[in-house]
């Protein structure tokens, strides 16, 4: 056989192989899919078609590095293949590297300029990056490409992580409530979506409870925009019209899709462990992935049953509803699409949420929000579109088991900070440094010419430059003493709280985990209460300890006393020690668990 018949013989056999690999993926079998397209490669390396079908399995089991590293080989051996670079564009955003993940996008777009679903993902992707002009721009392109109103949603709640400016801020939010006013003002013609909202990418108004602002109308029109065209959502679990037996313990269930060692794992921890069992009987909803570390394990241990329920919203209402609750407790509602969604749908009788995403939700069928009589001012029902309870005197709404540091404990100078310079820490996640903060930070160091702040780089890569950039407009001569402190793990995490002078709280929207973790280590926090309940945690707790006087309550007390207390030693000291006197209020208060417990039995006695 001639050379030239021999390698169109091994080309013929090879993409029979192919195809029968192929077969094998689109019937299910991964393991022998994935064995078949391993053999291929074993024999040419550069079947970008095998490539493919590995990162797609890879990004199925959730094993994205290694769909990253299988998806760039099928795009490198075949860069025509535009469905394969779109995959590799998605797992590399799942990865949150958006920049690179923007790139591929834009390839896809400029080959393939009448591809909706492109332009969509484009403006998805500039979006997360912060992009908010450029992902407007692609969402206005998919919209007259291809109009359905999962797109112009998308368009309506283009917000920014990190904005700009007080202005970008308004004009973003009245973009929204434009676009949301004209489809909700359309009589017909809003096409509703395929059963399952979530593969048309809807998600949840997250940023705007950045904002420092009353968000209930916008989340209300959403919700209710929502409603007309996501015709799933609408769901009733049949024993929520039976009237409740009394006498047996209250069935209850609390969910999140974060029970894991994250925020919400650490402050619903405790309620599985504490909640009476003798009035309670207590469920644990998991949304998948699982997650089986410390927390998930302490949680599926504590609580009486645990469930994992997939993210197929059918699915899941009907699991939920087959566990017949008098009460569903969202830990969160809002921080991502799935519980979102979720809770349109009537599956207790008593719906509830409280501070995990502390924001309306805007949802009809989210019965209450609860709350705090410590955080919340006399007109706060107008910031809820859910009847607001109030829980008495807690420091927080959590049972907060106090962390320690590991010892030994690191120096400032392991994670590149000057140990002679006043050190100020703001830990926060970079979406919650509000244009308002920027002025509190020049403030301090124009006022302390030798101090430095330290932030955490955010999730986002560009995010770090957005705010260097907002800085370089608003304080340009002294933002070079703000510095990055890469991300950290949980253990390094607290131990850089512990090196700081003083912890910055950020305005509009506090820390919660932050605060409890800097109280811990005797870590002073200076804040300054805002108008909402998110902006007013740690004066909570504060008060909790009966240290009021640490409280601001401006602009110039805010500097005063972080300047103080960074730079007059003995004064932190005694700061400190009053701190440490105190903070076993804080953690482990079986008070807060009482008061759940008499929010639960008082709204099943309400319902009947």
């Amino acid at each position: 056989m001639g050379e030239k018949k021999r390698r169109q013989a091994v080309a013929s056999t090879l993409a029979e192989r192919v195809a029968a690999a192929q077969a094998l993926h689109g019937g299910g079998k991964l393991r022998e899919a994935h064995a078949a397209y391993g053999e291929i490669l074993r024999v040419d390396a550069t079947q970008a078609d095998a490539w493919f079908g590995l990162g797609l399995i890879a990004r199925g089991a959730g094993a994205r590095a290694k769909a990253v590293q299988y998806l760039a080989k099928a795009v490198a051996h075949a860069p025509a293949n535009w469905q394969a670079r779109m995959h590799y564009a998605a797992v590399l955003q799942d990865m949150d590297d958006v920049d690179a993940s923007i790139e591929q996008w834009r390839a896809v777009c400029a080959a393939q300029p009448g591809n909706a679903v492109a332009w969509e993902c484009l403006g998805i992707a500039e979006q997360a990056a912060g992009r908010v002009d450029e992902a407007v721009n692609a969402y206005e392109r998919a919209v007259e490409i291809e109009p359905a109103p999962a797109r112009r949603v998308k368009l309506a709640t283009a917000i920014s992580p990190i904005p700009a400016s007080r202005e970008a801020i308004a004009a973003e939010r009245a973009r929204m409530q434009g676009v949301l006013d004209e489809m909700l003002a359309q009589p017909a013609g809003l096409e509703p979506l395929s059963p399952d909202p979530l593969a048309a990418r809807l998600w949840t108004n997250f940023y705007l409870a950045y904002h420092g602002q009353n968000d209930r109308d916008l989340q209300q029109k959403t919700a209710a925009l929502y409603w007309r065209i996501c015709p799933a959502l609408n769901y009733t679990a049949a024993h929520c019209a039976q009237r409740r037996v009394d006498g047996g313990r209250i069935r209850i269930g609390l969910i999140s899709q974060f029970f894991r060692t994250h925020s919400i794992g650490r402050t619903s921890r405790g309620l599985f462990a504490q909640l009476s069992r003798e009035r309670f009987d207590v469920t644990a909803i998991f949304v998948v992935p699982l997650v089986d570390d410390e927390t998930s394990r302490a949680i599926r241990r504590d609580a009486e049953h645990s469930i994992v329920v997939p993210k197929d919203l059918r699915r899941a209402q009907d699991l939920i509803a087959a566990l017949q609750l008098d009460i569903l407790f969202y830990q969160d509602i809002g921080m991502e699409p799935f519980t979102y969604c979720l809770a349109f749908a009537r599956l207790a009788p008593v719906q509830c949420v409280s501070f995990g995403h502390p924001d309306t939700t805007g949802v009809s069928t989210v019965d209450y929000f609860i709350s705090n009589d410590l955080y919340e001012l006399p007109d706060a029902q107008a910031h809820y579109s859910e009847k607001l309870v109030l829980l008495r005197n807690l420091g927080s709404l959590a049972y907060y088991y106090r962390p320690t540091l590991q010892e030994p404990p690191k120096s400032r100078a392991a994670f590149g900070l000057a140990v002679d310079r006043p050190l100020y820490l703001c830990p926060q996640n970079l979406f919650k440094i509000h244009p308002d903060m920027d002025d509190l930070l020049a403030r301090i160091l124009r006022r302390d010419p030798h101090g430095v702040i330290a932030l955490v780089e955010g999730r986002v890569g560009g995010w770090s430059r957005l705010l260097r950039a907002r800085w370089q407009r608003s304080m340009g001569d002294v933002q070079q003493r703000i510095v990055f402190v890469p991300r950290l793990r949980e253990d390094d995490y607290l131990n850089l709280i512990s090196v700081a002078d003083v912890m910055l709280d950020s305005v509009h929207f506090n820390g919660m985990n932050t605060s409890l973790e800097a109280f811990a280590v005797g870590t002073p926090v200076v804040t300054l209460p805002a108008g909402f309940q998110r902006g007013r945690h740690t004066q909570a707790m504060y008060r909790r300890m009966g240290l009021d006087d640490l409280i601001t309550h401006d602009a110039n007390a805010y500097v005063e006393l972080a300047v103080k207390l960074a730079n007059d030693a003995p004064y932190r000291q005694l700061v400190s020690n009053r701190i440490a006197e105190r903070r076993q209020v804080l953690y482990e208060d079986v008070q807060v668990v009482r008061e759940f417990e008499r929010f639960f039995e008082a709204a099943i006695q309400i319902t009947g």
